[in-house]
């Protein structure tokens, strides 16, 4: 024991050097002017849209964004996508409305649309024990966990800071290791302990999503990323969504990633993201990202019955709804003004379901408004300290389609 604390307190000190150099070197002024790319889809949008771009550059220079992109989706179609910044800035690369981010724990939808594909086929059941699925559990104590507890974080899983398997956090921590097999990167926990009894209270933690996607992949008989490639990026087309991996180069829109502070930037270091892809190590597009959010609108892809049972929020064994309204992979709730934008009152309250992501060097948010199907995705290469900072862009880069879509939500309550 002694030697390996020894061991574990040598690559701490040696992290902290090489961290040290890091930030001393490297940085790159974030330039005044930028490349802006602009798509419109539906030509009867063309106001809105030139709106909703100039709102994207001012965000982009504002928040200091080396690149940011945005989608917007209306009734199951693609509406507008624009890019303003660099997707690399030491090559001058611009931001492209198919450029690939980090989407952080945006992914958790993602991981929940293909989930609610299984259950919709009957392949796999909410409420089952996930043992009945994966019976070579590497932790006993996870024998009765339900799809259910893990999609709605309240199976008890720590998160990374309550993380008690020491070696699994350090190395949660460093995010250098490779796991070419989602069950694989479930060593880097399945020695914690649980915070509480399953379904008695709610704990915000990728580790849930993570496990949940080894019991599907189980379920399934087939690697996670395949069946998430077959399920939801074929049958939608979206050739951005991806395993995020620093090793890869045949990513050939995926931008770089980037700490920001004071007009300058620099590379986020090389991280291997590999042991969360299902809670926070996915990558895509804007555009792609709105176009999943439009999926759930389709009864064809997912049915209605099941749309629904993703999108309520889950209740503890009190029967209380958990502190977040988080739902299944998704948080939903409803309030009178678009996210991160109280000061802009609107004439009702809105329900929206939703999922933001912070990850190295990135930012994510997607929005559903399910009362227009409407849907909103934006994406960063940078992360700023106030998460409301980036998604309050997104609420004003809104507003003008919620002009032209239903311009009586934005007359203020009287």
């Amino acid at each position: 024991m002694k030697k390996i604390l020894i061991s574990l307190l040598g690559i701490i000190f040696v992290a902290a050097l090489v961290l040290a150099g890091y930030w001393f070197s490297g940085w790159l002024a974030l330039p005044d002017k930028v490349p802006q790319q602009s798509e419109v889809y539906q030509q009867d949008f063309g106001n809105a849209a030139e709106k909703a771009m100039a709102e994207l550059v001012l965000a982009q220079q504002q928040q200091q964004l080396p690149a940011v992109t945005a989608a917007v989706a209306w009734r199951g179609q693609l509406v507008w996508v624009g890019a303003a910044g660099y997707a690399d800035l030491a090559n001058q690369t611009a931001a492209t409305v198919h450029s690939q981010f980090r989407i952080g724990s945006t992914s958790k939808a993602v991981t929940a649309t293909a989930l609610a594909r299984a259950v919709a086929a009957g392949e796999i059941d909410l409420d089952s024990p996930i043992s009945q699925y994966m019976p070579q559990l590497p932790n006993p104590a996870w024998q009765n966990f339900t799809l259910r507890q893990l999609m709605s974080h309240t199976a008890g899983l720590p998160g990374y800071a309550e993380n008690t398997d020491r070696i699994g956090a350090i190395r949660t921590l460093l995010k250098q290791r490779d796991f070419p097999d989602v069950i694989d990167a479930l060593a880097l926990f399945d020695d914690s302990e649980l915070l509480f009894s399953p379904g008695t209270d709610f704990h915000y933690s990728s580790f849930d999503v993570n496990l949940a996607s080894a019991v599907l992949q189980s379920a399934m008989q087939q690697p996670f990323l395949q069946y998430l490639q077959q399920e939801v990026s074929e049958p939608l087309q979206l050739n951005s969504l991806s395993a995020d991996n620093d090793t890869v180069d045949a990513l050939a829109n995926r931008v770089s990633f980037y700490i920001t502070h004071d007009g300058y930037a620099k590379k986020h270091w090389p991280v291997n993201l590999s042991q969360k892809w299902a809670g926070g190590g996915l990558i895509a597009s804007s555009a792609d990202l709105a176009k999943l959010g439009s999926a759930w609108f389709n009864p064809d892809f997912i049915p209605a019955a099941i749309q629904q049972e993703f999108w309520t929020p889950q209740q503890l064994s009190s029967g209380e709804v958990n502190e977040q309204f988080y739902a299944l992979g998704w948080r939903h709730f409803s309030q009178d003004a678009l996210f991160c934008d109280k000061q802009n009152p609107l004439s009702r309250n809105i329900s929206y379901v939703h999922h933001g992501g912070v990850s190295d060097g990135a930012q994510s948010w997607l929005v559903l408004y399910p009362e227009l199907q409407l849907v909103v995705a934006m994406n960063a290469n940078t992360v700023k300290e106030n998460y409301c900072d980036f998604a309050g862009q997104a609420a004003r880069i809104t507003r003008p389609f919620l002009q032209q879509i239903a311009p009586d939500w934005l007359v203020p309550k009287v």
